[in-house]
């Protein structure tokens, strides 16, 4: 997971997709609260090689009505546009029991919550990049009654980093 305001964010070395991703997603945040729900399209969206971004509003839910999920394929850019929450993630060891999974939606929920997680206090100016083998617990109530949420979703192939030469993360 990368934790970091959207100032730092261009600055990851991600590749190409992260790139030509970056600057529209700064377009959107930078309408903060002010942003209509819907699907926006990144990069030129799926389509054309790029990535697709929603916003919902809602209203986050205490941890015993949260349950953790996880992706293989995909890489979530989750962030605040209004409001606050809590999001919580552990690393995934391998035989974690699963609730439900739906590989066409590449979605699993966990059905049991590990004894210690890390928890991000999400705010307006903050992303979490959450990665396949990080299951994560997204809307978490934390001190406001109504959240702007934007999410994006990313292949998570198409995230690299460079050290001598790309190489994927995942």
């Amino acid at each position: 997971m990368i934790v970091d305001t959207f100032e730092r964010g261009a600055m990851y070395p991600l590749g190409p997709l992260w790139n030509a991703l970056f600057p529209d997603l700064l377009k959107l945040v930078s309408r903060g609260a002010s942003l209509p729900e819907g699907r926006y399209l990144l990069a030129g969206g799926p389509e054309m090689g790029g990535v697709a971004a929603s916003v919902e509003c809602y209203e986050p839910k205490m941890e015993s009505e949260a349950r953790y999920e996880g992706h293989e394929r995909m890489a979530d850019i989750q962030t605040v546009l209004e409001g606050d929450e809590y999001l919580d993630m552990f690393h995934l060891a391998g035989g974690e029991k699963e609730e439900m999974r739906d590989a066409e939606r590449d979605l699993v929920f966990y059905a049991e919550k590990p004894a210690f997680a890390a928890r991000v206090h999400l705010t307006p100016g903050l992303f979490a990049l959450v990665l396949p083998g990080e299951a994560h617990m997204p809307c978490l109530r934390a001190s406001g009654a109504r959240v702007r949420k934007l999410v994006v979703k990313i292949p998570a192939k198409a995230l690299k980093t460079s050290s001598g030469g790309q190489t994927p993360l995942v």
